[in-house]
């Protein structure tokens, strides 16, 4: 993942990405994980909209 940390930083950069697997999320496994803590509301916040 890149974020630009200022304008235009990455213009000149050129390449591919590959997304690692580790990446992937198996959904059952996720509900499963989050047992184990107490339960918390979910929500999306503004900050999270950006990406």
């Amino acid at each position: 993942m890149a974020l630009e940390l200022q304008r235009e930083g990455l213009k000149n950069v050129s390449g591919r990405f590959f997304e690692d697997e580790c990446f992937t999320i198996n959904e059952e496994e996720l509900v499963e994980f989050e047992k184990q803590f107490p339960h918390k509301e979910k929500k999306v916040t503004e900050t999270q909209l950006k990406f």
